[in-house]
């Protein structure tokens, strides 16, 4: 396994703590379940996947290949 899928990894289980957290803990205190308060919080969850997964998507590819760049 390469450092780059391990970071990945890292970084991802890291994001599903943060998104369990919001939204048993703090989606549950405000009572924004079932509403659209937390719309805002969905859209910016997936960028940040998004963001997060794309970039390192392409290390791992290139560390698979063995490219150096």
């Amino acid at each position: 396994m390469t450092a780059a899928l391990v970071r990945w990894a890292i970084g991802i289980v890291a994001l599903l703590v943060i998104d369990i957290i919001a939204e048993a803990l703090v989606f549950e205190w405000l009572a924004w379940n079932g509403t659209t308060k937390n719309d805002w919080f969905f859209i910016l969850w997936w960028a940040v996947v998004l963001v997060w997964t794309i970039p390192c998507s392409l290390g791992i590819w290139q560390s698979l290949n063995g490219s150096s760049d």
